[in-house]
Order: structure tokens, then C-alpha cells, then sequence
């Protein structure tokens, strides 16, 4: 017997991997039994003759139909979550049990694709990091720096008006470069820069519903070979199936993180014990999920969660609820992509949607039937004033004390109106000033939004031009900070002018002022 090349023992060492994989998830037999089900044979078929031309013009069709070797649970009478024969592990444990360089992630998506339900802890999910270390790296943000617990109070107390040009003249983060900074591992739909000053910790999440955390390291790195192999401190988990729609801290308690996503849930991540609670679980009256699109907590009850979905519904709920009731409002009839409150008048938000329009409503008021809508599955709010826009409205942000809202879209404008009071309001708003601003992303780059920032009145937007570009709320731009590639999605510091953008790779380019404070503490 002629001996075994390399390509050939390396191909026989992947067969004899994925049959012991197979062995441990009880999946010996599966392909058997599928075939069994469908009525097809196990016996071998002969290679397929090459097809001979032909000048009859019609194929010679088959005596017996081929079934299908696939069916659904649904047609086999089978309840779709019904896992029989599948033990109840996550995919970070399934990644485990496969191959160490992670070679088997295609192979296990393909076996299953399941939510984590109920309340979990992190280091049940992430096998590799040991849990007392983990516990240990996120305790310094355990709500320490608020000793108040009131998040929106020390907002308030630390705004202000007063912007000079070059304030927002920022560095790029250099410890490490943005390309090996990747928190997640698919394209980044969501960020948040936690509100600790000791310390940063940013947050972001992808389409695949990955969520990362970097504990950014201020130190710089020395010439030790030791630091030469020092990396990002970067810890990764998988808590849902589908795009991380928003992330968030509770008001109440910083060291407490909100996430939602399009598969419909609402999940907590306590950083001072690493639990994992399910919050809710968004769904109609025929129990399908509801995508989360956005949401906010109220001003006015900083336990109350406003939220809005993809398929234009508006709700709030009380997080200290377990199980918590919720009535669902139709606001659009096609996806709203971003919803904001008004921090003037805690009552009113505004909503930009896939249906071209931005909305100021009215909740305090309620219409059983909007003429509007096309729906009439649920009443809707009262619309105060609507902007109708050339495309879809990709995002709405309020400036934190002067009246501005802004919004943008896929019209290549970023639009500034003056809300201050409801004299300034009318049934069609007017923009006080329209900014051009290319919007165009296309598939693979997350949607741009322009955001506020918590204290001041200066928004930011990513430029497709491979920067993040500043204005305040006159319209003046303050900065243009360049990066290697589009960091769609921004985040600010709510008290720093510290500023944090993902790209469509995972990664994170990061620019604060630190070198400005370093150079005032020396003079």
C-alpha cells in the first residue's frame, strides 16, 4: 500500500475530528434518519452519465418524483423548538468541542442556531476565561463612579453650551492600531462607550449578535518582548441570534448594561457578577418576535424603557417588572430605525422610518384608528409634526438643552430643526439648516446616524470618505477626524469628549483628548 501523502493524512485527521464532534453532540445517524424519513434509499447510485445532445426539444421527464432529502419540522408535525437528540449548549461551547483554531464555526451554524433564554452567567458562556479573572476585570466599573445612582442628574450637572473649535480637536487612540482591535467578529451594529472617567470600557455588537468588551488599556506598551505580546483585553460573547440592535446602561446603575436585538429580546449583563438576565422577549398577539430597531430610557422614570421595532411598532415597559405588560403602538407602517425623546418635553419622541418621513408624537394622547396607517391591528399616538423627506430617514438625535433635532438619510443630508417649544412646531416641519453629507453605505456598512452628544450640543456622524465628522448645533462642523476605513457607528463618552466608531470588520477606531489632559497636568 502506497504511503498516505500529507494533503491525504490531513484529510483523514478532519474526517476522524468531525465524526468524534458528531459523536459528542448525538448526532451519529442524523443524515441516516433524515434520509429514512424522506423515503430516499441508502443504496449507492452510479456516477450520472454526461447528457447527450438531443434535438427533441422537450426533456424526458421522470416516472416517480424526487422527494426532498430536507423537511421542515413543521410538516413532520414537530414544534420548531423541539431539540431532540441535541443537548442544550451554546455556541461558544459547541466552537469548543470542535477544532482550537475555530474551523468548525460553519459547520456547527449549520447544526444550530439557538438564542440564549433565561438567565445565564458570562463565564458559562466564554470557556476559555477563567470566571474569578473575568469578575476582576469588570469590577472597577461595579457603579462606582456615581455614588448619586442617578446617571441623568450627573448629566445635567456636567453640561454645558459653551464649545470652542478646538475642543473637539482629538487624538486616535495608538496603544494599539484599530486593526487589532476587533471586538466582534462580523460587522458592528451597535456600540456604547460605558460613562466611567477612571477608566474606558467600550461595547459593541454585531449583525451575527456577538457582544464585545474592551477594557482599554491608557498605559502605552513598552519595548519588553513581555509587552511586544501583550493584545487588546477584549472579551467576547454570543447572547443573541440576530443584529444587536442598541446597547445602553440603566440610569440607576451604570455598572448595569441593556442589549437589545432584532431577534426580539431584551437582555441585562450585570458587570459587577457577570449574570445575564432575559428582560423581555418582544412579541405580537400570534407570538411572533418582534425585531428591536431602537429605544431609550424615559426621562421622567429613568426605570421605563421607550422602544420601537421593524415593523413600526412603539412600546414601554417597566424594567423592574419581571415579565413586564406592554401595549404596542403602530407608529409607522414600515421599520423605524431610530427613535429619540425629547429632553425638553420627556413626553414627546421623534421617530425616523423606512417610510421617508421623521414624526413627532404626542404619547400622552392615543388614536384607536389613525387614518394613516394601513394597519389596524393597533391605536397609535397623536402626531404632532412630520417631515417628509425625499428617502428613508435613517436616524433622529435631540440635542441635550437647546431644542435641536437632527436628522439623516439615504437623501445625502443631514437636516437641523429647531424644536424648542411648541410655538416652534407646526404640522410640517421646516429644517433651519440642511447639511450635505453622503449616506450611501450599501450592503456591507452599517447605516449612518447622526448623534448627539449627552452634555453638549454637538452631534457626530461617520463620513463614508473614511472619517468621523462634528458639528454643533448651528451646523458648524468642529472636526473631521480621519480613519483607516468607514466607522459607521458611533458612540460618545456622555462625560468625556471621548469618541469611539465601528467599522464593518469588528473593529473599533477610538479618539479622545487624553494627550491635551496629560499636557495641561504638566504645565
Amino acid at each position: 500500500m502506497p504511503e498516505l501523502t500529507e494533503f491525504q493524512k490531513k484529510r483523514l485527521e478532519n474526517i476522524k475530528r468531525n465524526n468524534d464532534l458528531l459523536k459528542k453532540l448525538h448526532l451519529s445517524g442524523v443524515a441516516s434518519q433524515i434520509k429514512h424519513e424522506a423515503g430516499v434509499s441508502e443504496k449507492s447510485r452510479a456516477p450520472a452519465k454526461k447528457k447527450q445532445k438531443t434535438t427533441n426539444s422537450r426533456a424526458t421527464k421522470s416516472a416517480s418524483p424526487t422527494l426532498p432529502t430536507r423537511r421542515s419540522r413543521r410538516l413532520r408535525g414537530e414544534s420548531a423548538d423541539d431539540t431532540k437528540g441535541i443537548p442544550n449548549l451554546n455556541d461558544n461551547q459547541l466552537l469548543k468541542m470542535g477544532s482550537s483554531d475555530g474551523q468548525d464555526k460553519n459547520f456547527i451554524d449549520t447544526i444550530k442556531e439557538k438564542p440564549v433564554i433565561g438567565d445565564v452567567k458570562l463565564s458559562d458562556l466564554i470557556k476559555d476565561e477563567d470566571e474569578d479573572a473575568l469578575l476582576e476585570k469588570f469590577k472597577r466599573f461595579n457603579n462606582g463612579n456615581f455614588s448619586s445612582g442617578d446617571f441623568f442628574e450627573e448629566i445635567r450637572k456636567r453640561q454645558g453650551d459653551v464649545v470652542g473649535m478646538d475642543e473637539f480637536d482629538l487624538d486616535l487612540y495608538d496603544v494599539f492600531q484599530p486593526n487589532e482591535i476587533k471586538l466582534t467578529y462580523e460587522r458592528i451594529s451597535a456600540t456604547y462607550f460605558h460613562p466611567a472617567v477612571e477608566k474606558k470600557l467600550i461595547i459593541a455588537g454585531d449583525t451575527s449578535g456577538t457582544v464585545g468588551f474592551w477594557n482599554v488599556r491608557d498605559e502605552p506598551l513598552g519595548d519588553s518582548e513581555e509587552d511586544r505580546m501583550v493584545e487588546p483585553d477584549i472579551t467576547r460573547v454570543k447572547l443573541f441570534t440576530k443584529n444587536v440592535g442598541r446597547i445602553d446602561c440603566f440610569p440607576v446603575n451604570t455598572s448595569k448594561i441593556l442589549l437589545t436585538s432584532y431577534d426580539g429580546s431584551i437582555r441585562s449583563v450585570h458587570l459587577n457578577n457577570l449574570q445575564s438576565e432575559e428582560v423581555l422577549t418582544l412579541k405580537n398577539e400570534y407570538d411572533d418576535s418582534l425585531g428591536i430597531s431602537d429605544c431609550q430610557f424615559s426621562y421622567e422614570n429613568p426605570h421605563v424603557l421607550f422602544l420601537t421595532t421593524l415593523g413600526g411598532e412603539f412600546t414601554t415597559f417597566d424594567t423592574r417588572v419581571k415579565k413586564s405588560e406592554y401595549k404596542l403602538r403602530r407608529l409607522a407602517d414600515k421599520k423605524i430605525g431610530s427613535m429619540a425623546i425629547n429632553p425638553l418635553r420627556p413626553y414627546e419622541i421623534a421617530t425616523g422610518s423606512l417610510d421617508r418621513t421623521l414624526k413627532i408624537w404626542d404619547t400622552r394622547n392615543l388614536l384607536e384608528k389613525p387614518e394613516w396607517s394601513q394597519y389596524e391591528d393597533y391605536p397609535s399616538h397623536e402626531i404632532v409634526s412630520t417631515y417628509d423627506s425625499r428617502l428613508s430617514v435613517s436616524a433622529v438625535s435631540y440635542s441635550p438643552t437647546d431644542g435641536t433635532l437632527v436628522c439623516n438619510g439615504y437623501d445625502d443630508t443631514i437636516r437641523l430643526f429647531d424644536v424648542k417649544s411648541r410655538n416652534h412646531l407646526s404640522a410640517e416641519l421646516e429644517p433651519k439648516l440642511t447639511i450635505q453629507h453622503n449616506c450611501q453605505t450599501g450592503r456591507w456598512t452599517s447605516i449612518l446616524k447622526a448623534r448627539f452628544k449627552p452634555n453638549k450640543n454637538v452631534f457626530a456622524i461617520a463620513n463614508m470618505k473614511r472619517a468621523i465628522d462634528i458639528y454643533n448645533s448651528e451646523g458648524q462642523q468642529l472636526a473631521h477626524l480621519p480613519t483607516a476605513t468607514v466607522p459607521a457607528v458611533i458612540s460618545w463618552h456622555p462625560l468625556q469628549n471621548w469618541i469611539a466608531g465601528g467599522n464593518s470588520s469588528g473593529k473599533i477606531f477610538l479618539f479622545t483628548d487624553d494627550s491635551r489632559a496629560i499636557k495641561q497636568e504638566n504645565e
